[in-house]
């Protein structure tokens, strides 16, 4: 009998012990989920602040040093053939010429190497769009008509290159990691949203456009019809981005410094949003003492009325 009780008392203790162990995983798992979640949204979301016209520049000319060869060839020539000819475009050419799409330039490429197989055509073509994708200005997506009636922005608008399609990717990482958490999506759908239109980069909003419909797949799934309940993550996501961008526009720097800069930027907004979150009745009620504070002091404010007490909390 006492072996039978030793026994019991041994299984339970090591089911307890499995089970606090399993515990542990999970939280530990659940924490490193959501760290590496909060990482990618930070990392995307500063990554597209921080890839302005000029950073965009630096950033590609260095992708375009280490990561491909700059040289004439018979097939590059080919696709510059309408920009040798006319000088069309001048610099954006490439919106212009006709020979910088996917179908314009691989035209070119077959009928400037005829005599090659299939394949060794494909391959020399995939070569020379690389060449170009990779520069600042990349390739068109639409073909322009007028050149002069046209703006700087909208040319960028229409142009896409390695370093935006980078930004895409990261995007797409914290949209993975924040798959089935609709207010975290907006969030980061509007951050990456917002600065990639400020900065003419049409790779991020496509993006967050997937971010955007998956929310309200999830929102309409969960039966909870009330979209504004995504108000506050817009408004975070639109803040944290117009942070990170004004911040970036006056510090000095490269893209590296820039980066970092907006790393840090949108690790500190996320730390003052959630506290700002967790202290809303504290910020209203300092918020009506300054007011009374201000009236008594100013004469000519002492008759208008506060805010009234029972108005609600305010959402941060």
């Amino acid at each position: 009998m006492d072996f039978l009780d030793a026994w019991r008392r041994a299984t339970q203790v090591t089911s307890r012990l499995r089970n606090a162990g399993r515990t542990v995983s999970e939280r530990v798992s659940r924490s490193v989920a959501g760290g590496l979640s909060a990482t990618a949204s930070v990392a995307g979301d500063a990554y597209t602040s921080t890839l302005n016209w000029k950073n965009n520049n630096e950033f590609s000319n260095w992708l375009t040093d280490h990561l491909s060869n700059q040289y004439a060839t018979v097939a590059s020539k080919a696709m510059d053939a309408e920009y040798l000819r006319t000088h069309i475009g001048g610099g954006w050419h490439r919106l212009y010429d006709g020979g910088h799409t996917l179908a314009g330039s691989w035209k070119a490429v077959s009928s400037s190497l005829p005599d090659l197989a299939a394949l060794d055509q494909l391959g020399v073509w995939a070569n020379e769009y690389w060449k170009d994708l990779i520069t600042t200005r990349g390739m068109p997506i639409l073909i322009l008509d007028h050149a002069d009636q046209v703006s700087e922005y909208f040319k960028h608008l229409d142009c896409v290159n390695v370093a935006q399609l980078i930004g895409g990717e990261i995007c797409g990482v914290s949209i993975y990691c924040n798959w089935n958490d609709p207010a975290k999506l907006v969030a980061s759908a509007t951050a990456a949203g917002g600065s990639g239109i400020v900065y003419a980069n049409v790779v991020a909003p496509l993006v967050s456009l997937i971010a955007l419909g998956r929310a309200y797949f999830l929102m309409r799934k969960s039966e909870q019809d009330d979209l504004q309940d995504l108000i506050a993550p817009a408004l975070q996501g639109l803040s944290r981005s117009g942070a990170t961008v004004l911040l970036i526009t006056v510090i000095p720097g490269g893209f590296l410094l820039h980066l970092s800069s907006g790393i840090v930027i949108s690790l500190a907004h996320g730390y003052v949003w959630n506290k700002g979150n967790e202290n809303k009745e504290a910020i209203l009620a300092m918020m009506k003492d300054c007011l009374g504070n201000l009236q008594n002091g100013l004469p000519r404010f002492r008759g208008l009325p506060l805010l009234p007490q029972n108005s609600g909390p305010i959402s941060i």
